[in-house]
């Protein structure tokens, strides 16, 4: 009766198993005088726990990768969307439509300064979008670190719980209870990363990972992870973000299933894949910007150049072509000029010291190796146009005119002095034809054709519609990963709904056994009332 009594207290708790109280008749001189209970347990089915055990890491790392995909998913709608919105497909668009404005009136302050917002807003989706991606990345690292302690302390349990049971079994006492401890960490250890195991003749249970690193045996062998302080777009693993080891060998990489290796992979593999079309996405942007900017020149002229590439002055050079300088009024007219052949020049820094030497310009590298080309008189202003260096022409090579500045989507930005002045934006055109003297224009406003060729370049890049891809694929990516999680989901059901149907408690039988052993009971304590009557009646009649 104690047993179905603990049997229905436990009946909510999934780890119990239903007992039993094993029977034996007692016989007394050849006469059975009643029933011991020699035993409590339950015949669980192993076969069908180490089903359950697989299922339950397929499933943790379906759900997982499931989540991290939805918040993917999510993060990614501000790069792409229907047309509405903030989007980085609107902003593209808009820009687009800017530069074909712009194209027309090349001398509008305004569109330029429209042109600069619109590439502010698209590089500021760009990086937001990089941030969400190494905010989840960041995430998953440190979901790790948990999922390593979970493991930890459900293995030390496992290692208790051995010697709690072999104590047991050596005393001939029950250890189903125990049994069903012990099977709730291996659960738990199972969510974590898959599993091998087995239990020896004392009744220890020896736990391994699937490829075959002992995490209990003899004494517990724990996982170690380090989390890392900061996750960004230039963490690797192998490289500054730690795997998991156990007794100092990776095991990262064998870690098949389960929540770690979920969170393993997408910290390692999907997160960084998508960020490299992000940084793909705004190099494209970049670049196609870029390679157009530098044809041109502000109109005005600015008063300094400070490119965005970084040289040291014994850099070998292996120019070609001519390459102007001048430098010009507030109108744009020459103050000075000069035509310098590149062919003869071996190091950047004998290229920097004539050009320092033009008249009314200073030239130099600074700390960070750019270039920088200065006029001497804050009035004037400095211009480029000419010359190939490496398949580029000068001003491209050194970003003298560069747009947008970053390695890639996590910083992608528009250059400093541009964002500072938007007037500079380099759609003007300078002179190459001839010989300039002074007095003549340098740099005028242009016919436009630099403005346009920048929005007929981001149309033939379909910039928009590659944002809209990468928004596809992740898309694509979550419904696949429904459809898993779904199908790892009913697997680990239905094998629980098969263990419980036969192992679990059904407190409807447990109450008929209680109620039918409190009949027996009454039943047995009426015959022994009669006989004890009985016997009563006899002594009396002796006496």
């Amino acid at each position: 009766m104690a047993v179905a009594t603990n049997n229905i207290a436990n009946a909510d708790n999934v780890n119990y198993t239903a007992k039993s109280a094993n029977q034996a008749t007692r016989i007394n001189g050849g006469v059975g005088t009643g029933v011991d209970v020699i035993g409590i347990g339950s015949n669980v089915d192993a076969n069908l726990v180490r089903s359950i055990v697989g299922a339950t890491s397929t499933n943790a790392a379906a759900q997982t990768f499931l989540d991290y995909i939805q918040a993917l998913s999510n993060s990614l709608g501000s790069l792409s969307s229907d047309g509405a919105g903030d989007t980085l497909a609107t902003h593209l668009s808009s820009l687009e439509s800017t530069l074909d404005e712009l194209a027309t009136t090349p001398e509008s302050a305004t569109l330029k300064g429209q042109a600069v917002t619109d590439l502010e807003d698209a590089a500021a989706t760009l990086r937001a979008s990089s941030d969400e991606v190494q905010t989840l990345r960041g995430n998953a690292d440190d979901a790790i670190a948990d999922a390593v302690d979970t493991v930890n302390d459900a293995l030390h349990q496992i290692d208790a719980l051995n010697e709690s049971i072999a104590r047991a079994q050596a005393a001939g006492k029950s250890t189903a209870d125990l049994e069903d401890q012990r099977n709730a960490a291996l659960q738990t250890v199972a969510e974590q990363l898959d599993i091998s195991y087995f239990t020896d003749s004392t009744g220890a249970m020896k736990v391994y990972t699937a490829s075959g690193q002992v995490l209990v045996g003899a004494e517990v062998h724990e996982l170690s992870f380090t989390a890392a302080g900061t996750v960004n777009a230039g963490s690797t693993y192998p490289g500054t973000l730690s795997g998991i080891t156990v007794n100092g060998q990776d095991i990262t990489k064998s870690i098949g299933s389960g929540n770690i290796a979920a969170l393993a992979t997408l910290r390692d593999t999907t997160l960084p894949e998508v960020q490299g079309e992000l940084d793909d996405l705004a190099a494209s942007l970049r670049d196609t910007i870029n390679a157009i900017a530098n044809q041109g020149s502000a109109a005005p002229p600015p008063n300094t150049l400070t490119g965005s590439e970084s040289f040291a002055a014994t850099d070998s050079l292996s120019a070609s072509g001519t390459l102007r300088v001048a430098v010009t009024d507030a109108d744009g007219k020459v103050v000075s000029t000069q035509d310098i052949p590149l062919a003869g020049y071996a190091t950047v820094g004998d290229l920097v010291a004539d050009l320092d030497a033009i008249p009314g310009l200073s030239a130099s590298l600074d700390a960070d190796g750019h270039l920088v080309l200065a006029a001497d008189s804050a009035a004037n202003g400095v211009a480029v146009a000419g010359g190939t260096i490496g398949g580029e022409n000068f001003s491209g090579t050194f970003g003298l005119n560069d747009v947008l500045v970053g390695s890639g989507a996590s910083d992608l930005t528009v250059k400093a002095d541009l964002a500072a002045n938007s007037t500079r934006f380099p759609v003007g055109a300078m002179s190459t034809s001839g010989t300039l003297a002074a007095g003549d224009v340098a740099v005028s406003t242009g016919s436009g054709t630099l403005a346009q060729s920048m929005a007929d370049a981001m149309r033939k890049a379909d910039l928009a519609d590659a944002a809209g891809d990468l928004v596809g694929k992740v898309g694509s990516a979550l419904s696949s990963a429904k459809t898993y999680a779904g199908s790892a989901e009913t697997g680990l059901t239905t094998l629980i709904d098969s263990f419980s149907s036969k192992y679990g408690v059904n407190v409807d039988e447990e109450t008929a056994l209680i109620s039918q052993l409190e009949n027996s009971y009454s039943a047995s304590a009426q015959v022994i009332s009669a006989v004890k009557a009985m016997f009563e009646d006899l002594l009396q009649a002796v006496r």
